[in-house]
């Protein structure tokens, strides 16, 4: 029973050539077999793609009589071109595609077949690489930042962030974004995003955060990377806003006076300085606007006392002149 098998495979092989017995592939990609024949007498004969473990029971995908079965319509064509060859051409492979194919020639009491394994896995994921959606220097003013990890290889990747611990690392959330704001931060921290499928793991180098002023609105801290923008909030340009009395130190020579739409607000650059709160304090801003408008009856009063003052004098005047005259 062997050698007859053994004979029959000889013997396709001898009427039939194709350039690939297997096909290893990844999500999305193509494939393209192409196949030759010997015989003149199968120039007009069926040419089709087979799916299934046997030959004698597989299931016709396509022909080249211009049969090709539904769900596979827009991927795949099976078409003859040059003298004694066709070409078999399947597009966007999927993990359901999987499986043993054969290309074969219809031929009276026997079809020419041959076998052809495809397997299609997953792409392996690449190292992830994480961006900033605002400048980094906000940090420094204690605005809230959100990491943005990706891959540039990889299918069906799952995302998710973590904090770096001595014992074991602390899954915070399965998602490829991670949001810092000040409510978030306690301490100085080191995280890492990780992007897996069922094929491969990778991780991102490490983004270090560096707690500078804890609070939950007015904090300031800083994060540093290899991938990011290189900056320091001790030097930056961008001075944090001091709203609380906690002493922090910044780099400054001089201490001034900034008016903004939440008051004045008070600095420090250049120099390490201790900005604290008792060093504060508000620009003067002239006279209140309810002094002014009572400064301003008060005079309007006297001028109208003076002048009704002055009416009646007058007209006492007039009255005299009058009565002597009489």
């Amino acid at each position: 029973m062997r050698v007859l098998y053994l004979l029959l495979i000889f013997q396709v092989h001898a009427q039939m050539q194709c350039d690939k017995t297997s096909i290893h592939t990844t999500i999305g990609r193509e494939m393209n077999v192409v196949c030759s024949y010997t015989d003149n007498r199968f120039l007009f004969s069926k040419k089709y793609w087979c799916l299934g473990e046997s030959r004698s029971t597989c299931e016709v995908l396509m022909d080249t009589d211009g049969f090709t079965i539904a769900w596979l319509r827009k991927k795949a064509r099976i078409y003859e071109t040059r003298f004694r060859t066709f070409h078999i051409h399947m597009t966007g492979l999927q993990l359901e595609d999987t499986g043993i194919y054969w290309a074969a020639i219809d031929k009276i009491y026997a079809d020419i077949m041959f076998r052809i394994k495809v397997v299609v896995t997953e792409e392996a994921v690449s190292r992830p690489q994480v961006r900033l959606d605002v400048s980094p220097v906000g940090t420094c003013q204690g605005q809230s930042v959100l990491l943005h990890c990706r891959t540039e290889r990889g299918t069906n990747v799952k995302y998710s962030w973590s904090r770096e611990a001595q014992t074991q690392d602390v899954l915070l959330q399965s998602s490829a974004d991670l949001q810092i704001h000040c409510a978030f931060l306690i301490e100085d921290a080191q995280y890492i995003c990780s992007a897996q499928n069922a094929v491969s793991r990778e991780q991102s180098k490490p983004i270090s955060l560096h707690l500078l002023q804890a609070g939950q609105e007015n904090c300031i801290y800083s994060l540093t990377s290899d991938e990011l923008e290189s900056y320091d909030c001790r030097t930056t340009t961008a001075s944090p806003v001091i709203s609380t009395s906690t002493s922090v130190e910044f780099s400054s020579s001089e201490f001034f006076t900034q008016n903004s739409s939440g008051g004045n607000q008070s600095f420090c650059r250049n120099q390490t300085h201790n900005c604290d709160e008792n060093f504060y304090h508000r620009s003067w801003s002239g006279m209140p606007l309810w002094y002014n408008i009572v400064r301003w009856l008060l005079f309007v009063a006297m001028i109208t006392t003076f002048g009704v003052l002055r009416s009646c004098t007058q007209t006492s005047r007039v009255a005299c002149k009058h009565h002597n005259h009489i």
